[in-house]
């Protein structure tokens, strides 16, 4: 690989346990840090939806000189010393993008709608939830681009009998609709819990912290609204009585 070529990179920071939060703060300093830097076209901060501990950063830089310019930096090397302490384990891949669509940061435009349409079942859609052993509470698809969906966002969940979901969350600007298709359970919203049943919709704002508990029967729950990546915030053990 040339130093001149443009190069992807995607890191893996597993953080300390309880730390995830603070870690992706100093990351989300570093993207606007980096912002100053001509050479970075991008730097985004991901957080799993099931492991708040586990953060993820997708770059892209014109060059290698960008990213060596950008590690001397004085305010990144000051956020590097900082995060290094919150961190268990790092993995860095570094790619040489061959092409389709680059990341348009801070483009308020929505995604063009993929022409045509997409049939498939739920069954085709990957379960995320045994990735992180989490498959005895749930059952967890997120329908994404690779099906054509650009604008919306759209997740099915079956929640076992009697289980709880393990974080609960919020976001910055998204509303979101919950749907429940099969079962029953309740939904705790910020200090009040609510009972839902099968054919329940149920319209939460950003703002609220919602986690949901399956019945005796368990539960299936369609979540939707507009596309949001990167607008939730995780929050573990918040339900815990």
């Amino acid at each position: 690989m040339s130093d001149q070529e443009k190069i992807s990179r995607y890191a893996k920071a597993t953080a300390k346990s309880g730390k995830g939060g603070e870690l992706a703060d100093i990351l989300l300093e570093a993207a606007e840090a980096n912002r100053a830097f001509e050479g970075c076209l991008q730097y985004e901060v991901h957080q799993s939806v099931f492991d708040s501990d586990t953060i993820w950063v997708t770059e892209a830089w014109v060059d290698q000189s960008s990213i060596k310019a950008s590690l001397e930096d004085e305010s990144n090397k000051d956020l590097t010393a900082r995060a290094r302490p919150l961190i268990e384990d790092m993995e860095v891949i570094e790619l040489v993008p061959l092409g389709g669509i680059e990341a348009r940061l801070d483009d308020p435009r929505p995604a063009t709608p993929e022409p045509g349409y997409t049939h498939t079942s739920i069954a085709q859609i990957e379960d995320k939830a045994p990735g992180f052993g989490m498959e005895s509470i749930t059952e967890a698809r997120f329908a994404e681009e690779d099906i054509g969906i650009r604008q919306t966002g759209f997740a099915y969940f079956r929640i076992k009998p009697n289980q709880r979901q393990p974080f609960g969350h919020t976001h910055e600007t998204a509303e979101e609709i919950y749907f429940i298709v099969e079962g029953s359970g309740r939904v705790k919203l910020d200090d009040e819990i609510v009972e839902v049943t099968k054919g329940d919709f149920l319209r939460i704002g950003p703002e609220v912290t919602r986690q949901v508990e399956a019945g005796p029967d368990g539960m299936e729950l369609l979540a939707f609204g507009q596309k949001h990546k990167g607008d939730g915030e995780l929050k573990p053990g918040w339900w815990s009585d």
